[in-house]
């Protein structure tokens, strides 16, 4: 008899453990994010460019029009304080880094490169451009610049280029070589970065001063401002158009979480988008209106222009153009802190 009553708890048991690896299961396959807003950064500065904020795993990065790099703790428990202020008299357009470098690209020309110690160390300034710089990437290696108002993305074996004007193009350093010096309006350019040679232009529906970014085999491509149709999702393989969401957007960034592909849209009105992937695309899971949270409800207040999300944990950055004239001051939140959850 008492082997029966163990053959009855030891399926009793198998079948409760059965239960909760499926009730676990369900709860990973029905995860809905959402974005909630941790805190609104009163920084002074106006982000208008789509790479004007970058972050490693301890601290967080933004260069403004006004010339000025902040640098923040990636820190809960300070609340992200701002660490250091940097002045570098002239208009700023991109911040990115790897391991031990930070570099910033400006409006005069400039590459201005840092070394990553505590505080930062500045190592040097080296002029490229007559006309300005504006898109900026860096690998272990190599550094990308795009000159004049041309977009620019480099993954680990592609550079992908938009050319709004003669002359936007990519000069990878120290080689000092270039990419797309033929001008494509229109075309997104792709060149293979171990080879150095072009590969392919798309045909992007995106027209002139198309902002976009990648994500593993995607390209996400968007018109920043009020009037930009929505969000086009390439295939990098394939080159082909797999998605449209319809939905004006500023600027786009792709991440995972929880195994589950993740794309963050900012917007002209202050909202920051959350899309979740699947098999019939994105979907747009939670939205955070940054006016309505914040209390900044005036038109132009906060406008998103650039985000950065790393997958290192659950935040997202996003900055603003900082409200106009008569709204920009001390008290207008500029940078905002949030969390998938």
């Amino acid at each position: 008899m008492k082997k029966v009553y163990h053959a009855i708890w030891i399926s009793f048991l198998t079948i409760l453990a059965a239960a909760a690896s499926l009730s676990a299961a369900g709860a990973q396959t029905t995860w809905k994010p959402e974005l909630k807003l941790l805190t609104a950064v009163n920084l002074p500065g106006a982000f208008v460019s789509p790479q004007m904020v970058y972050a490693d795993s301890e601290r967080i990065f933004l260069c403004s029009v006004e010339g000025d790099l902040f640098v923040l703790d990636r820190d809960r428990e300070t609340n992200f304080q701002l660490l250091e202020t940097i002045h570098l008299g002239a208009p700023l357009s991109a911040v990115r880094g790897n391991d031990t470098r930070l570099y910033i690209t400006s409006r005069n020309g400039n590459l201005y490169s840092f070394l990553k110690t505590w505080p930062l160390q500045f190592e040097q300034s080296v002029r490229l451009s007559t006309y300005g710089l504006n898109a900026l990437q860096v690998t272990a290696k190599n550094v990308y610049v795009s000159k004049g108002q041309g977009s620019m993305v480099a993954t680990a074996d592609r550079i992908y280029v938009a050319q709004l004007n003669i002359g936007d193009f990519v000069i990878e350093l120290p080689a000092m070589r270039s990419y797309g010096q033929d001008f494509a309006p229109g075309s997104l350019l792709e060149f293979d970065r171990r080879t150095k040679e072009f590969v392919v232009a798309v045909q992007n529906p995106a027209r002139p001063g198309v902002v976009f970014n990648t994500w593993k085999n995607y390209v996400f491509m968007t018109n920043p401002g009020c009037c930009g149709a929505g969000i086009d999702v390439y295939d990098r393989t394939s080159q082909s158009n797999l998605q449209f969401i319809s939905r004006t957007t500023n600027t786009v960034a792709g991440t995972e979480r929880k195994g589950v592909p993740l794309l963050v849209g900012g917007s002209e009105a202050g909202s920051v988008d959350l899309y979740a992937g699947g098999q019939n695309g994105y979907n747009l899971i939670s939205s955070l209106n940054l006016p309505a949270q914040t209390g900044f409800t005036l038109p132009e207040d906060i406008e998103i222009r650039a985000l950065w999300v790393d997958g290192l944990d659950s935040l997202v950055f996003a900055a603003s153009s900082w409200g106009n004239d008569r709204s920009r001051g001390p008290n207008l939140p500029s940078f905002f802190i949030m969390e998938i959850r």
